[in-house]
């Protein structure tokens, strides 16, 4: 198997992520693309870049959508350390 490439549509990349893909792919303001393949796994993330010049509001509602999904995954580590330390 590839370690990168798509299945049935879906975009996939096995490749440990590096500071340059991780640019590309999510702040790229040369990609007109908002939406492009995931810097690790499968599926697709948000170039912040495109979607900040393309909608201002879009760009604050991903903004917070992310910072949430980031803050409770931080939550739940926290608790779980709490229980178990």
């Amino acid at each position: 198997m590839e370690k990168y490439g798509k299945i049935l549509g879906v975009p996939y990349d096995l490749r440990l992520p590096t500071p340059a893909r991780i640019r590309e792919r999510m702040w790229n303001p040369d990609d007109p693309r908002i939406v492009t393949p995931r810097v690790f796994g499968a599926g697709w993330t948000i170039n912040f870049a495109t979607l900040r010049e393309k909608s201002k509001v879009g760009f604050v509602i991903a903004l917070v959508i992310t910072s949430l999904i980031y803050l409770n995954g931080v939550h739940k580590l926290y608790k779980k350390l709490k229980r178990d330390g």
